[in-house]
């Protein structure tokens, strides 16, 4: 998986740098790695004020994901809401959730080829993403404490 970094406003580059690291991290978890898609995290600010989300994930071409995150975030949650993003960025890759725009100009959404017409809290793409963005928060922060700990040895 290739994947690129787009800052906008005032991202500093250690942002910039920790995004880049934590993406390839969750990447890697969610075994995406390898896969041939490319893959777009953009740093949008105010995301929240103006769309009403923290981050958003969308199949943008044949073999394209973009994943935006709000850039006014605190760590935490951004770290949060981009591992929330990327589960859904598998769940495109993978096949099991589709969206489209229908004639009407509404989503279309579809979650292992069948139609959802649901609230948020119950769709089946937002409780896989709701119950795994801590597991893969944790398992960053369980790997980042592990180098830690490396480093700590040799010095």
């Amino acid at each position: 998986m290739k994947i690129e970094i787009l800052a906008h406003g005032n991202t500093s580059p250690n942002k910039v740098m920790l995004m880049q690291n934590t993406t390839k991290f969750f990447a890697k978890y969610l075994n995406l790695d390898k896969s041939d898609y490319k893959l777009y995290v953009c740093s949008a600010p105010n995301l929240r004020k103006n769309d009403g989300n923290n981050g958003i994930a969308s199949k943008t071409g044949a073999k394209e994901i973009s994943i935006a995150i709000d850039s006014t975030l605190q760590l935490p949650q951004m770290l949060i809401t981009l591992a929330h993003e990327m589960v859904h960025a598998k769940q495109y890759i993978r096949g099991h959730y589709k969206a489209s725009l229908s004639r009407n100009g509404r989503h279309k959404r579809f979650w292992l080829g069948k139609q959802y017409a649901v609230a948020y809290a119950r769709r089946p793409w937002e409780k896989e993403a709701c119950r795994r963005e801590s597991e893969l928060v944790c398992a960053l922060i369980s790997n980042v404490a592990q180098k830690v700990k490396k480093q700590s040895k040799f010095t």
